[in-house]
């Protein structure tokens, strides 16, 4: 298996406008609007993954699995709220 088949091409593409606006290339005007375009593209991925869940397979994978994410969604909950305090920018 060819390692770059292992990287999702969306992260690269943060990576890159995440520099290009440091460097200052993206105009703040632009600011707001990609901000609003950017809530809508996760709202839309965020639904095609809930209106593509299979339940009935959730189900049979029982319990532990449900459990793991569970677990997960409050460490990254925990973290995103902890770590401004943590660092002092809260």
């Amino acid at each position: 298996m060819r390692p770059l088949r292992l990287v999702p091409w969306f992260l690269v593409g943060f990576l890159l406008l995440a520099g290009l606006n440091t460097a200052g290339g993206i105009p703040s005007a632009a600011h707001g609007p990609l901000s609003t375009l950017a809530v809508f593209l996760i709202t839309v991925a965020l639904a095609g993954i809930g209106l593509s869940t299979d339940l009935a397979g959730l189900r049979r994978a029982g319990v532990r699995p449900i459990l793991l994410g569970g677990v997960l969604w409050v460490v990254v909950t925990a973290t995103s709220i902890g770590l401004p305090y943590v660092f002092g920018s809260a």
